[in-house]
């Protein structure tokens, strides 16, 4: 027990995925968290609420593994790798008793579909070597809000009757076209529309494979073909697509990199291609071990808040952020709201200063940030990263270059990942200062 508390103190905050093994070394659970630290931990509190499984679960295990990876969804494929390589005893089963669910992609037929299926039926779609089988997922709630998010990304049908009429989510744009439309087309415009909903389909398949760099790229010769030829809307709509599958997790990677390889050479390769596309503008700037974020999260200008959130070797740092309350600015100014929380950073000459600061937001933020600096008389590469495009907007003396990535690329994925971050950890503090005035109220 020495030894597994030693492990749970040494735990990061990262997402992942965590084997417990029994004294003999087998694998004998496999579970994927959002929170390695806080889910792991979870087992191990004298919580009275626990079910026998668990409890015996928790009795026999006797080390700890684990596995960061750099997103949710990582995990979550990963989790699944993993549990049907080690059949794990106390995976077998899970709470519902029910045995867990699989996705099949049904690649066999001309007009594929997508089914949740569980192990007893798995059988009757393996025959088939065209078919595409991804499991075990022992959340379905996960499983199935994963699932939602995609529909967004790469647009399917679950419609199991094709009548001939759209189904209901060809309405949203979230089934384009509708196999139940298309198989009431007849010649040269049949073979069209199947042949584009066969290769959604192979795009969702590769989301499965963890082939996201791969989409991205597709989606962005798309965007830009469809923009040559001034369809605009068609471009708008794949550019939507791309945001959500960017915004889904700053990277998705094959889930066996992260047993090949390890999330912290991931790390690496990231930074490193972001240290070579900024020291074009920073000579000096050979590292990138710590980076810095600041975002401001207010409501008209009420309760409002800033934040600050660390990226350590690329691995978010929660020990070492830090979250402001708006004290001398009235009404509404994210501007000035964003200098007065970098001056009161800059104050803390305690905290290890960054090798880059990003900023939230364009020309206005990164523009009174960097008259901060000059205040202070420190000099720290700095940037601004503008969420409609994704611009990075870099100052020069007194102008600013706008630096466009490639979005499936490695280096904006740092910047969009620690942004992300950053707006979430302003904006939980803001709706927290908001639900304590509702309640003095």
């Amino acid at each position: 027990m020495e030894e597994i508390q030693k492990t749970l103190k040494a735990l990061s905050h990262e997402p992942g995925v965590y084997l417990y093994k029994n004294d003999e070394g087998t694998v004998i659970y496999v579970g994927k968290a959002r929170d390695l630290s806080r889910r792991v931990k979870q087992y191990f509190t004298k919580r009275q609420d626990k079910d026998e499984k668990t409890k015996r679960l928790v009795s026999d295990i006797r080390a700890i593994e684990t596995i960061p990876t750099t997103s949710e969804f990582d995990a979550l494929l990963l989790e699944a790798k993993l549990i049907r390589k080690f059949l794990p005893k106390y995976n077998v089963i899970s709470r519902d008793d029910k045995s867990p669910l699989y996705v099949v992609i049904t690649l066999s037929e001309a007009l594929p579909q997508l089914f949740l299926i569980r192990k007893s039926e798995i059988a009757s779609y393996s025959t088939n070597k065209q078919n595409a089988i991804y499991g075990p997922f022992q959340s379905g709630f996960a499983l199935r809000g994963l699932l939602r998010q995609l529909r967004s990304i790469v647009p399917y049908c679950t419609q199991k009757q094709r009548t001939g009429k759209p189904c209901f989510y060809t309405h949203l744009g979230l089934c384009q076209p509708c196999p139940s439309v298309i198989v009431h087309l007849v010649d040269a415009e049949q073979k069209e529309k199947a042949a584009l909903y066969r290769k959604n389909m192979l795009r969702l398949k590769a989301l499965f494979d963890g082939k996201v760099r791969w989409l991205a790229n597709e989606y962005e010769k798309e965007m830009r073909g469809y923009a040559d030829r001034e369809q605009f809307e068609l471009a708008s709509m794949v550019k939507q697509r791309l945001n959500l599958l960017n915004s889904l997790s700053a990277h998705r990677y094959d889930p066996q990199v992260f047993i090949e390889q390890g999330a912290a050479d991931i790390y690496e390769e990231e930074l490193s291609d972001l240290q070579k596309h900024l020291s074009r503008f920073y000579p000096t700037l050979t590292t990138l071990t710590r980076i810095e974020c600041f975002d401001i999260s207010n409501l008209y200008g009420q309760q409002a808040v800033g934040s600050m959130v660390v990226l350590v070797s690329g691995k978010p740092e929660n020990r070492e952020y830090r979250k402001f309350r708006i004290k001398t600015v009235r009404g509404i100014s994210d501007v000035s709201m964003m200098e007065e929380v970098l001056t009161r950073r800059l104050r803390h000459t305690e905290w290890s200063y960054p090798q880059f600061i990003l900023i939230d937001g364009g020309k206005p933020q990164v523009a009174a940030a960097r008259e901060v600096l000059r205040k202070a008389n420190i000099t720290i590469p700095m940037a601004g990263l503008a969420k409609r495009e994704e611009e990075i907007i870099i100052p020069s003396h007194d102008e600013f270059i706008t630096l466009r990535l490639p979005l499936s690329g490695r280096a904006i994925k740092v910047l969009m990942r620690i942004r992300d971050e950053a707006h979430r950890f302003a904006i939980t503090y803001h709706r927290l200062l908001r639900s304590k005035a509702f309640i003095t109220k």
